[in-house]
């Protein structure tokens, strides 16, 4: 299903089916791939960041109150069994990138199914593509098919985030015009 989408992008999907599990729920939404799309670098990071969005104000946006990202691994616990934490992180970002271990998921979790407002804005993101003639869909696709729904909780975030939804959609359809 996601391979017509950038890497970025599709990782911002297993970021929102985190911060859903996270916060308890049992689909994620359009405030959860909000806040994946925020996590993973590229378009739709870089606009939500120029507007004055970061995660922890989008957490604490969220319907319900702040999810915060759990407790950090305990590296003086480690210590004392002999685990340098620093070293494992350095590999670990050396083997799977920046950040891996903090991406780590749970063997055998069922992948969370997705809200309808999610769904939605998956088929809007594959036609604002085709529409501008690109091949793969972007973060910033994503996020601009969120901020054009209706309503959805994404949109609550940002408007409590206190966010101009205009501007930034123009800033995302810029960059994504700028990409071609």
């Amino acid at each position: 299903m996601f391979e017509k989408f950038e890497p970025t992008a599709r990782q911002a999907f297993l970021d929102a089916s985190d911060e859903a599990r996270r916060a308890g729920r049992d689909r994620v939404g359009s405030e959860h791939v909000l806040l994946g799309l925020l996590a993973e670098p590229g378009m739709a990071a870089d606009a939500l960041t120029a507007a004055g969005l970061d995660t922890r104000s989008a957490r604490a946006g969220l319907p319900g109150g702040s999810h915060e990202a759990p407790a950090a691994l305990d590296a003086d616990g480690l210590a004392i069994l002999g685990i340098d934490l620093d070293a494992v992180r350095r590999a670990t970002d050396a083997a799977f990138g920046p950040g891996a271990l903090d991406r780590v998921t749970v063997p055998g979790q069922r992948r969370l199914p997705l809200g309808d407002d999610v769904k939605a804005g998956l088929a809007q993101a594959v036609r604002q593509a085709q529409q501008l003639g690109q091949r793969q869909i972007s973060s910033g696709h994503m996020l601009l098919c969120i901020i054009d729904q209706r309503r959805n909780a994404a949109l609550t975030v940002l408007t409590h985030a206190g966010i101009d939804i205009a501007a930034l959609r123009a800033d995302v359809l810029q960059r994504i015009t700028a990409a071609r």
